[in-house]
């Protein structure tokens, strides 16, 4: 009998029609690891002068699991439309440049995208449906550009047969070297002013899902979800020079500013390039205790994501890739 290798434990995704009818899983995100799990609430009793428990009751169980890797200009494009807000891409001009703008709503319930989870291999595998990226971040520094979140979805399905020949989306990374980030007073002046000395820059959404469990016996899982309060942090470690200790005053009179984190890739035709941009409206809401950064004096700022009626939204993610469609 052959043995369940850890090593050749692969996962791929398939874009469902209707959340939570499970599809084919026929993409494969080479730059996205998925650690796919059984969760479950179970209770056991032991009744009144026994000294052992008599028996144990199965309540809510679903699937939920651990996402990191890469921060890839192909992948991201799934995770943000499963985090975020999905909407159809925008052709640019007659090339194969495809522009995707993601932007949360600030009091509606957002468009996503779910799916269906398929991990394993050859001797064993088990898929969940209704997968949805609970939580989703990245953290940028000189030295690597990397992704990190969670992902929650029905009850697993053991023993499946994995869907053959999925299709790899493109590996195109974004590089440490290819990041830029500016800080601006206003939402019409994103862009503008550039920070010279980012030490490092992390962004999470936060929780944004919660199941809805419904006593009926015909479910083996949670039924829908919907939208919790979301708290999204964005942090950024700077040399603690001028620039860096300007954000003090911002501190103190509760100012917003506005943020982009840019990555512009390799050209992909005419002018267009492969880009992630997130644009984001912050507030100071925590400062951390000045630190050592391989010999920098340095501090970190934390933001919370904040709505300005100005600008019009909290933040929005821009990717341009060559992905046609989910």
């Amino acid at each position: 009998m052959a043995e369940r290798a850890s090593l050749l434990q692969s996962v791929q995704i398939g874009v469902e029609s209707t959340s939570g009818t499970a599809v084919a899983a026929n993409k494969r995100l080479l730059g996205t690891s998925i650690d796919l799990g059984i969760s479950a609430n179970i209770r056991t009793f032991r009744p009144m002068g026994q000294k052992f428990a008599t028996l144990a009751a199965l309540g809510k169980e679903w699937a939920e699991g651990d996402l990191s890797g890469q921060l890839c200009y192909g992948d991201i494009t799934y995770l943000l439309a499963g985090n975020q807000a999905y909407a159809a891409p925008t052709q640019q001009a007659a090339t194969a440049a495809y522009k995707w703008t993601l932007t949360p709503a600030q009091a509606a319930a957002d468009t996503l995208k779910t799916f269906t989870i398929e991990a394993g291999g050859a001797v064993r595998a088990h898929k969940a449906a209704f997968g949805m990226v609970d939580n989703l971040g990245y953290t940028i520094n000189r030295e690597e550009a990397t992704i990190k979140g969670s992902v929650m979805g029905r009850a697993l399905s053991d023993g499946i047969t994995m869907t053959s020949s999925p299709t790899d989306i493109a590996l195109n990374p974004v590089l440490a070297t290819q990041v830029d980030v500016t800080m601006d007073g206003a939402g019409a002046g994103l862009g503008t002013t550039k920070l010279t000395r980012v030490l490092r820059v992390d962004w999470e959404s936060g929780k944004r899902f919660n199941p809805v469990w419904a006593v009926d016996s015909a479910q083996t899982s949670w039924v829908n979800y919907v939208e919790v309060e979301p708290t999204p942090k964005f942090k950024l470690l700077l040399e603690a020079d001028a620039a860096g200790m300007a954000l003090l005053t911002s501190m103190r009179a509760g100012t917003k500013q506005f943020f982009r984190v840019k990555a512009t890739g390799d050209l992909i035709a005419s002018t267009y390039y492969y880009v992630f941009q997130h644009d984001l409206c912050g507030v100071v809401s925590d400062v951390a205790k000045f630190s050592d950064e391989d010999g920098v004096y340095a501090i970190e700022w934390t933001f919370d994501v904040t709505y300005d009626s100005t600008w019009g939204k909290a933040q929005e993610f821009q990717v341009t890739n060559t992905l046609t469609a989910l």
